[in-house]
């Protein structure tokens, strides 16, 4: 079985495709895909899990700036900045999981 593009995964989640859609980000979409992934297969090997941390931390900080900046500068932007800091305290919460399932052995 082959795996699923990026648009299938988001499609798979209800709502997904329609945040991607909405904000025109591609480090948004493939955060959203990375959680569609980990949705449908939350088994993830150490070695993986560590390199998707990383991942997922960075887009963290990319959507927090963003989250600052709809808030204190583009100021008419109201609802992509909710989208940002939803996704940047949403993504720190799958990163303490993914932290604890390192820290911890539990995998799958």
């Amino acid at each position: 079985m082959s795996e699923k593009t990026t648009v299938e995964l988001l499609n798979d989640i209800a709502g997904f495709s329609d945040i991607s859609e909405y904000m025109q980000d591609e480090e948004l979409t493939e955060a959203l895909a990375m959680v569609a992934k980990i949705i449908s297969n939350p088994d993830i090997p150490p070695a993986k899990a560590q390199l998707l941390l990383l991942q997922l931390q960075s887009y963290s900080v990319k959507f927090a700036m963003l989250a600052t900046w709809y808030a204190n500068v583009k100021k008419d932007e109201k609802p992509k900045k909710n989208v940002y800091y939803s996704a940047r305290d949403a993504i720190d919460r799958l990163c303490d999981a993914l932290k604890y399932m390192i820290r911890s052995g539990h995998y799958g």
